[in-house]
């Protein structure tokens, strides 16, 4: 079944001061819930030798449901999006394009694991979904600076962009020539601080970030990755081994050919065309972000961090593998239902929000921990055969 959507009215793409209607709200859900579907078809079992990715997603997007909308009130008593938008860099932190995107996809997805379950009707609970979709397209339309609040509308389709033409300049000045040396070194690098990144993550992508691309109008474009690991204590099993590392936050920019193409999806992950987009860089540099600013790292600099973060992997490994399976998901639901921790921080009421996971979250990792049991319920949802779209209509009964 595909749904008729609304108009919607261009103030809704631009204007944070409008306020939709509950058709144009509608619009917006089928929209991100269309893309999010087409995305998660290409991979409806998700995969990890330490954590049961399917239990730990079904628990944590109940858990979001739950807490999302009282966590959004409390900081915005603190702060609007826009004020928290504005503090520190556009990139290079975990309060990024990635983690906002995802807000509204997996509260949404919670919101439909509590109907399929019969806990819920469709039309409870509007007042706590539209909190959270304002402040998710308040935050949007200050981040993005292209005018669009999905990246399949942007211009070029698939993209994202949030770096404004001075921080883009000051960027574009520090890159170095590639050379082979240059290029093993920061492919050797990327790949170790990836990895460690999902692992901190417990194998999920929410630390790596994809923006752009950035068009140079010379033939060429300015890719960015955003990095960010834990340095402010958010994850307990990360306890002792943080403190190895120099730095946390990271952003690596790739000058490429316009022969690459770059297409990001609805939450912010690129693809690339060649995958081996790395040969092809005819730029690049490293830069950590620290106090509201991007430094570039030299390669001495690059290949010391790439030994702290090798050590710093291989010790997180050993604890997650020596670590009970319920205590890992519960690691995984927390990080997964954690996102606002970075906007709290900012907003300044960090201590003034209960983190901890709801009871009848924890107790359903008995029901949840047969493989079988989380990807069927995940399945239908994340790919449903009777809609093209991830969510149903909000304020709408069954």
């Amino acid at each position: 079944m595909t749904a008729t959507t609304a108009p919607v009215d261009d103030r809704v793409l631009t204007d944070p001061d409008y306020e939709p209607t509950l058709a144009e709200w509608n619009a917006l859900v089928q929209q991100g819930g269309r893309a999010y579907k087409s995305e998660l078809a290409r991979r409806t079992v998700f995969e990890s030798e330490l954590f049961g990715m399917n239990t730990y997603i079904v628990m944590s997007m109940m858990e979001d449901y739950l807490r999302v909308p009282e966590r959004l009130r409390v900081i915005s008593e603190h702060a609007t999006p826009e004020e928290l938008v504005r503090q520190g860099l556009p990139v290079g932190s975990k309060r990024s394009f990635i983690n906002l995107a995802a807000m509204p996809l997996h509260y949404l997805t919670g919101r439909e694991i509590y109907v399929d379950l019969g806990t819920n009707d469709l039309a409870d609970g509007l007042e706590d979904q539209l909190t959270v979709l304002r402040f998710w397209r308040r935050a949007t339309i200050a981040m993005r600076t292209d005018g669009s609040l999905f990246n399949m509308d942007a211009e070029p389709a698939n993209s994202s962009h949030v770096v404004g033409p001075d921080l883009l300049q000051t960027i574009l000045d520090n890159l170095e020539p590639n050379d082979p040396t240059t290029t093993a070194t920061i492919r050797k690098f990327a790949a170790r601080l990836t990895a460690y990144a999902f692992l901190e993550n417990c194998d999920a992508r929410t630390a790596v970030c994809d923006t752009g691309p950035y068009d140079l109008g010379d033939g060429t474009f300015l890719a960015l990755r955003e990095l960010s690991c834990d340095g402010r204590g958010d994850f307990p099993w990360l306890d002792g081994i943080r403190e190895s590392l120099p730095e946390h936050d990271f952003v690596l920019a790739y000058r490429l050919p316009n022969s690459v193409t770059m297409d990001n999806n609805v939450w912010g992950t690129a693809w690339f065309t060649p995958s081996d987009y790395l040969s092809e860089v005819i730029e690049a540099r490293v830069f950590a972000a620290r106090d509201g600013e991007l430094r570039p790292l030299s390669q001495a600099e690059v290949v010391d961090l790439t030994g702290h973060i090798r050590s710093a992997h291989r010790q997180l490994y050993a604890r997650l593998a020596d670590t009970a399976p319920e205590q890992r998901n519960l690691y995984a639901t927390q990080m997964y239902t954690w996102k606002l921790k970075a906007w709290a921080r900012i907003a300044g009421c960090y201590d003034e929000i209960d983190w901890t996971i709801s009871p009848s979250i924890t107790e359903s990792y008995e029901k949840f921990r047969d493989p079988a049991v989380a990807l069927g319920l995940i399945g239908g949802i994340f790919v449903p055969a009777d809609r093209d779209s991830c969510f149903r209509p909000i304020g709408e009964s069954r």
